[in-house]
């Protein structure tokens, strides 16, 4: 049992934090989500108005030259992705206060990546309309998901302590 004992921490560790994400987002973070929704919303309003383009947020919706282009419902948000980032991270053995300071860092990261996904989305839907559905639905889908897993394994090969952990291993295992 021993031998999976960091296996099991980690899978009763993500357990706690899933129901924990669930119990804190019906009572505090769905007022949180809606928050979130509008910053997305007014922030890629802003990148596309840098960019040069006539942007405004009507609500939950980004329009270009007066036309409506993307709707951000909170699922696209980036809040979920940031739970997600968050708790494999603190699952994750590694330094705590490591763990303050890449978390952090991470869902900047993530929000960042979903800004220009959603800005990307409505240049999308404002010049080619027709492949919006597809990219939405799997260009713009693998390109965060790989950065979100790139998160993660920076996380795991350079701040997570893993590699010193399995020297150490290799090292008591002496040849006969």
């Amino acid at each position: 049992m021993r031998k999976y004992g960091k296996v099991s921490r980690f899978l009763l560790y993500s357990l706690s934090l899933c129901l924990g994400w669930f119990l804190l987002y019906d009572f505090w973070l769905s007022h949180l989500d809606e928050l979130l929704t509008l910053k997305v919303v007014n922030s890629t309003v802003h990148l596309l108005n840098l960019a040069g383009y006539n942007a405004v947020a009507t609500g939950i919706m980004v329009q270009i030259d007066g036309k409506d282009t993307v709707f951000v419902y909170h699922a696209c948000n980036g809040m979920v992705l940031m739970a997600l980032f968050a708790g494999f991270v603190l699952a994750f053995p590694g330094p705590f206060l490591k763990k303050l300071v890449f978390i952090p860092a991470g869902i900047a990261a993530i929000y960042l990546i979903n800004l220009l996904r959603v800005s990307a989305l409505a240049l999308n839907a404002h010049h080619f309309h027709q492949s919006l559905n597809f990219n939405h639905k799997y260009t713009f889908t693998v390109l965060v998901y790989a950065a979100i897993f790139a998160l993660w394994m920076i996380w795991v090969k350079r701040y997570s302590g893993l590699k010193d952990h399995a020297a150490t291993k290799k090292q008591e295992v002496q040849p006969v």
